[in-house]
């Protein structure tokens, strides 16, 4: 094959190779964003005693079954987002300063704690929630 075709063909299906990726780059960003099939996508914010808090982790555990939930981060502000299949839901949370150490919520020094212990777990912080299409924007305030 002589040296201007091979040229012309890579100067030909290089431009579409890379319209192609970037296409489908594209169309993927978008996926992240939407909630998968049977799910919705559930935010909201927590605060204790009218302050959001800075961080920690939110768990979501089904009511129904005690499996199928999600756990979240809680990021700046005390926004979380998550997908969550519809369902009523116990939840849990947990922040503390600096975050968790290896060895678990009890090796926590209780000044660092923003949020109270009892709220740590989904089966005894008194929390519920119903999450559908028309209910996903969930605030919680928890008391000190």
């Amino acid at each position: 094959m002589p040296m201007n075709e091979t040229s012309r063909f890579t100067r030909v299906t290089c431009p579409i190779r890379f319209t192609a990726t970037t296409v489908a780059l594209a169309a993927c960003v978008g996926c992240w964003n939407s909630a998968p099939p049977g799910r919705v996508t559930a935010y909201g914010e927590v605060k204790v005693a009218g302050a959001s808090i800075p961080n920690g982790q939110i768990e979501f555990e089904s009511v129904e079954d005690g499996v199928g939930g999600g756990v979240a981060r809680i990021e700046s502000g005390g926004k979380f987002k998550l997908f969550l299949r519809p369902s009523t839901y116990r939840v849990g949370i947990v922040s503390v300063e600096g975050g968790l150490s290896p060895a678990g919520f009890g090796a926590v020094e209780k000044s660092k704690i923003r949020v109270p212990a009892k709220y740590a777990y989904p089966s005894s912080s008194g929390i519920e929630v119903k999450v559908d299409a028309t209910n996903r924007n969930i605030s919680i305030e928890l008391k000190p």
